[in-house]
């Protein structure tokens, strides 16, 4: 288990760049600790630094910014996959949305079953 930064997902929900805070950040927080932070690449944050981003954020976006809308917990192999298989975050948006539905299991038995005897026939 571990405490991952997700402000990159933050980022792109509310349509702002690194850039755009890195700029609303000037003379608090150096450009290279913000883009860190958004890449995901931080081992570790101060907690003057993290209050300064919330606050900007709150400024940004005119919301009120909790912990754990920049910080996720988790196990380091579901990160790595997550990394890499980034569609799959996109999926359960969609399902928490609405645009999609899951298909119960015995659904998808029943269809195979209807493939097999179409194949082998």
């Amino acid at each position: 288990m571990g405490i991952y930064m997700i402000l990159d997902e933050y980022l792109e929900e509310h349509d702002i760049t690194a850039y755009r805070l890195a700029k609303h950040l000037e003379g608090k927080t150096a450009k290279g600790s913000i883009y860190m932070l958004a890449r995901g690449d931080a081992k570790r944050i101060d907690l003057e630094t993290l209050e300064s981003v919330m606050q900007a954020l709150e400024e940004l976006t005119g919301q009120p910014v909790k912990f754990d809308d920049l910080l996720e917990r988790g196990d380091v192999e579901t990160a790595a996959i997550l990394e890499e298989h980034p569609e799959i975050l996109e999926r359960i948006k969609k399902l928490e949305r609405g645009e999609a539905k899951l298909i119960p299991w015995e659904e998808v038995e029943a269809r195979l079953d209807v493939l097999e005897k179409k194949v082998s026939a």
